[in-house]
């Protein structure tokens, strides 16, 4: 298998610490990609082997050994549990699918918010939207929020829903290192603290993407 990376985004965290939580480091060639900071408002040159993995032209992207392709971080962690990991991450079925699935959702949320302020903020700054900048804060606080009480629901193994949230979090810290979303979700934060310390995690700490 093929996936399309970067070391910045969240979304390609989330898909390399599954397959390092599922052992599958050995069946994936990880495929470093470039990204102007033009991403934000305009194409980028891709190179023809991303493109051909995916016309979304997105990261991270999915090339599997039969020729699939996938296109979407969700869809990557669900092949990746389901078809090699043995369900080993999220169960197949019932009332504790549902319960990572709600929590994912809402990590799903709080990363689209994080990465569309981030766009919008290397607009030049006489395009940028203060306003749009301002709701897209706000809609990342009231998803940390919500993950607070979802902390309770954790148990003892990993699984995609921690996954999720670890990596949104993550992902704030290293972008938007001057705000405190941890005041507001004390219990969050102690538990990404712990989490942090897996190493899938120490080994995926995001660094800039080199352009």
């Amino acid at each position: 298998m093929r996936l399309f990376t970067t070391p910045a985004s969240p979304w390609v965290r989330r898909c390399v610490v599954a397959i390092m939580e599922l052992g599958l480091e050995s069946k994936v060639e990880f495929v470093p990609t470039r990204w102007p900071h033009t991403w934000a408002t305009k194409t980028v040159a891709f190179d023809p082997a991303f493109l051909d993995a995916t016309p979304v032209g997105r990261i991270p992207a999915l090339v599997t050994d039969e020729g699939l392709r996938l296109t979407d971080s969700g869809a990557i962690c669900d092949y990746l549990n389901a078809e090699l990991g043995g369900y080993k991450l999220m169960p197949a079925s019932g009332a504790a699918r549902w319960r990572m699935q709600s929590v994912i959702a809402i990590a799903n949320g709080l990363v689209e918010a994080q990465i569309s302020r981030r766009a919008e903020l290397l607009r030049d700054a006489r395009e940028g939207s203060g306003d749009f900048i301002e709701k897209m804060r706000q809609r990342e606080q009231r998803c940390f929020m919500a993950l607070e009480p979802a902390v309770a629901g954790f148990g003892t193994g990993v699984d995609l829903a921690q996954i999720a949230a670890a990596t949104a979090c993550g992902y704030a810290d290293f972008r938007y290192p001057a705000e405190d979303w941890r005041g507001a979700s004390p219990g969050l934060a102690h538990w990404f603290a712990q989490f942090s310390e897996r190493p899938s995690m120490r080994a995926t700490k995001p660094v800039e993407t080199p352009q």
